[in-house]
């Protein structure tokens, strides 16, 4: 499915004529071949005319035109600030996902819509039942939204997807109004969130996340933990898409090409000193509860830890804290004297070691959430203790730290890649609120940014997985097999009552694509993410499919000239500000952004009226100027008559002109002409002097240059006596 033209009315049939933050009705043209205008058809509001005029040859996005066939269009919204990009991009989203989930005319304003499904077929979509609405120049099925109305057989096919950089109230907004979207149709936040016909990545719904699927109760933890709980989900969602095989494959051949992608050649395990947490739940369980008591149990475990090696003490730490979260899920379910009087490990080197102080927790409990989850602890710590030796070979940790270097190379091991997903797998398994192990990849904000959106991209996507998460020793033979498995996936929406559907569309919005990008980042940001779309959803998702992702679009806001470069004019749609607060959206520009220069993208583009350097430089270069003006009047204008004084003031603040400012300039016209500006004002004052203050003036520069003379002889003398 394609969108190719959205009209949006805020004014709600004049109930808000001022519109909403500064725009009343207008049109978002996405559509590669036509140009879509709404009239009115007469002076009664919901009689609409849509008309369509082809672009012309030259302003047409041919296919092809973004590397791969399939994506249709990425389409830029730029504008100067205060123009409300984010204001249409929300609306938006919340048009489209009104279609699958609520009754449209809940929306605080009205919409229509115009779509194309993959065999061609368009579709008009509007809010207003009453609305009458002609189009002379296509053919199209006409859909007014009313109470009870099923979603359109192709766009119950199509996946949206919204990321958002920035987080803000309005955000939060969006994203609680999307969410109880989802949940009046039927479809919750939790279980179903990739099966949800929209994907919120934002930044707000992944914090809510974080702490849904975490178990946490929000309300009653501090920010601080549950900011811990969001990074550190986040650290293991990367960690399980880095290691994934078909992902690293796709990265790998990326960065072959020339792409900016992040590309790890090493991991850091951050492990939480177990010692601290134990000693936290025995505060929490009242002190002296454990038969063994917490400071005898730690006498115990420092003599092993300093005499032990390094593998089996991370083991040790490993599996203690694997422990201390079973003690505390058995505290939450069945209360704190569920877990009184249990005894801790009084050895370390195997690993019944540990099982053993749980199976005496889990035999007097028959929950079966209890169960499961010892099954998942036991499971874990069994994997760690039979793989010990490959944790040895490939890992090296620094126990004074508490951290675990793992180094990765550009080819991965194929024993390290199968220790590593079955690794990540099981410590999620068993983390629930609790997390003790965060991964650390040493990248710069940049590359984090483009992981997290590669990491959700890759999340949406669903099916059998042929990682095994058993303890067994991991073999050579394993290990290969695993590398030749495949992996069937696919993007599905769930619609409610068992209905599921096989997407064969994405639509991808991205607001504020360029925020916190390094330039040559933003550069390369298009062309990167119109590379890795196609690569990751694939036509069919797999050999033998019967379906694929055959249409794929992007619709971004940006503030940045490097990215806009990448765009042909009839992708982009400018938003400018009137002078009576309205703002119009232009989507045919004179402006032609594709492969143009810095400084017109930059002026044009971004309506930069009031120049293209900075506002600091700027006020200090247009204080010099100012200031020659005055010392350098027009050529019909009398000289100008100054004191001594006066003169003697000019003259420094022309100098410190020159110190303080043009000496910073970089080389070129400006600096060149300021300079010869400065120089010939100079000359001016030292005309207007009287022939008495010249001669002072000279004879204070011959005092000066005797004194410069005396200190250079001596200087010279003093070189000699010292050879």
């Amino acid at each position: 499915m394609r969108l190719l033209y959205l009209y949006l009315d805020f004014t709600q049939n004049g109930k808000t004529p001022d519109g909403y933050r500064g725009h009343k009705q207008c049109e978002l043209n996405f559509s590669t071949e036509y140009i879509y205008t709404m009239e009115r058809a007469s002076a009664i509001r919901t009689r609409f005319c849509l008309k369509r005029t082809a672009r012309k040859e030259n302003d047409r996005v041919e296919r092809g035109f973004w590397g791969d066939e399939r994506i249709y269009n990425i389409s830029a919204i730029v504008g100067e600030n205060g123009t409300g990009k984010t204001t249409l991009m929300h609306a938006a989203i919340r048009a489209l996902t009104a279609l699958y989930f609520r009754i449209p005319q809940s929306l605080p304003f009205h919409f229509i819509c115009l779509m194309q499904d993959s065999g061609g077929k368009i579709y008009l979509i509007y809010s207003q039942r009453e609305a009458k609405i002609n189009t002379p120049d296509f053919e199209c099925s006409q859909i007014s939204y009313s109470t009870g109305i099923v979603s359109p057989y192709f766009l119950r096919k199509t996946k949206l997807i919204t990321f958002s950089n920035t987080m803000s109230m309005s955000d939060l907004e969006q994203c609680r109004i999307l969410h109880e979207d989802s949940e009046d149709g039927g479809i919750g936040v939790c279980g179903t969130l990739y099966s949800n016909p929209l994907y919120d990545c934002s930044l707000v719904a992944n914090m809510m996340l974080a702490q849904e699927v975490s178990n946490t109760n929000s309300n009653k933890r501090p920010l601080e933990d549950q900011l811990y709980t969001y990074f550190t989900f986040e650290s293991y969602q990367q960690a399980r898409y880095l290691f994934d095989r078909n992902q690293r494959n796709i990265l790998l051949q990326m960065r072959k090409d020339g792409y900016p992608v992040p590309f790890p050649r090493e991991l850091t395990l951050g492990i939480h000193p177990v010692v601290e947490r134990l000693k936290k739940v025995e505060e929490e369980i009242a002190e002296g509860s454990l038969t063994n008591g917490f400071f005898g149990w730690y006498r115990q475990y420092s003599i092993f830890s300093e005499q032990a090696n390094d593998t089996y003490l991370l083991l040790a730490e490993l599996s203690l804290n694997c422990v201390v979260n079973f003690l505390r899920m058995a505290s939450r379910l069945f209360g704190h004297d569920s877990i009184g009087l249990v005894s801790l490990p009084e050895a370390f080197t195997e690993p019944q070691d540990y099982i053993r102080t749980m199976d005496f927790v889990a035999a007097n409990q028959s929950d079966w959430r209890l169960q499961t989850y010892y099954t998942s602890c036991r499971t874990y710590i069994e994997f760690l203790w039979n793989n010990a030796e490959h944790i040895q070979k490939y890992w090296t940790y620094y126990k004074n730290n508490y951290v675990c270097h793992i180094p990765l190379g550009e080819q991965l091991d194929p024993i390290l890649q199968e220790l590593m997903i079955r690794f990540v797998d099981l410590n999620r398994a068993i983390s629930g609120s609790d997390y003790f192990v965060t991964y650390h990849w040493g990248f710069s904000s940049g590359e984090n940014i483009l992981l997290r959106i590669f990491t959700k991209l890759r999340y949406l996507l669903s099916g059998t997985c042929y990682d095994e998460e058993s303890a067994e020793f991991i073999t050579a033979e394993s290990a290969q097999n695993a590398m030749l498995a495949e992996r069937k996936d696919h993007i599905q929406n769930s619609l409610g009552m068992e209905e599921t559907w096989d997407c064969d569309s994405v639509i991808l919005f991205l607001d504020e694509a360029d925020l916190s990008l390094h330039p040559e980042w933003q550069r390369m940001f298009v062309a990167t993410l119109a590379e890795f779309l196609p690569r990751l959803y694939q036509n069919p998702y797999y050999p033998g499919a019967d379906s694929g992702c055959q249409d794929i679009q992007i619709i971004l806001t940006t503030h940045s000239p490097l990215m806009l470069g990448d765009f042909p004019s009839a992708s982009v749609l400018y938003l400018k500000k009137g002078k009576d607060g309205c703002i119009t959206v232009e989507s045919n520009s004179a402006l032609q952004p594709f492969g143009q220069n810095l400084y017109t993208l930059l002026k044009d583009g971004f309506y930069l009226q009031n120049g293209t350097i900075g506002a600091l430089a700027q006020k200090k270069i247009k204080r010099v100027l100012e200031d020659i003006q005055k010392i350098k009047p027009p050529a019909h204008d009398l000289p100008m008559d100054y004191t001594e004084q006066e003169l003697d003031k000019w003259e420094y603040r022309l100098e410190m002109h020159r110190q303080k400012t043009v000496r910073y300039l970089p080389e070129g016209i400006m600096r060149s002409k300021l300079e010869e500006e400065i120089a010939a004002a100079l000359a001016m004052i030292h005309q207007r002097r009287t022939p008495e203050q010249k001669e002072q003036i000279k004879q204070e520069l011959r005092e000066d240059i005797a004194r410069l003379q005396r200190q250079l002889d001596m200087l010279e003398h003093e070189g000699e006596t010292s050879r």
